[in-house]
Parts: structure tokens; C-alpha cells; sequence
């Protein structure tokens, strides 16, 4: 399987987006979270707070790295709408004893 892209809203519930990423994580050890807007970076920072705390309690490693990518938004059938998103890279391994 390739490494999931999630896309988060500035509306999207903060408990569910983190229970998604981090079971992503978990399960593929990537996933990429991408946010465009204020509101869904703020949202965004919030659910990987909690998703870095629980994989902290859990015994894993990861590396988070956030960087800019441009992403085509829904414009019309013509012509897509290029945005800038922020983009985080999480990578989760479980750490060996």
C-alpha cells in the first residue's frame, strides 16, 4: 500500500483526525498530513499533539517534519486551483529493546 495523504478541514474533530493519523501510523509507520488555512493547521497541530503523546506512552520513535506543498484543489471540470498546503511527515517505529 502507498503512504497515506490525509486532508484536514479546520472544521474536522480534532479526536477523530488524531485517531486516524495515528492509526495510519501505526499500521504503515508513514502518513503525510496536509492543511490548508489557519484553521486547519490549528487543527491539525492539535491532533498531532495527541498523537505524539500517545505514541510517546506507547514506546515508539518518530520523526515529524512539516514543509510546504503545493496541492490542486477542486476548481471546476476546466481548471484545478493550485494551493500551498502544509504538509507534516510523520514516520512511527517502535522502539527496539
Amino acid at each position: 500500500m502507498g503512504i497515506q495523504v490525509l486532508k484536514v478541514s479546520g472544521n474536522g474533530n480534532i479526536n477523530a483526525i488524531a485517531d486516524t493519523i495515528n492509526k495510519y501510523v501505526v499500521e504503515d509507520g508513514i502518513v503525510h498530513i496536509d492543511a490548508i488555512g489557519i484553521k486547519a493547521t490549528y487543527t491539525t497541530v492539535k491532533a498531532l499533539i495527541q498523537v505524539v503523546e500517545s505514541l510517546v506512552n506507547k514506546g515508539y520513535r518518530f520523526n515529524l517534519r512539516p514543509y510546504y506543498v503545493k496541492v490542486n484543489t477542486g476548481g471546476n471540470d476546466i481548471q484545478s486551483i493550485s494551493k500551498t498546503a502544509i504538509r507534516w511527515t510523520l514516520i512511527a517505529k517502535e522502539k527496539s529493546i
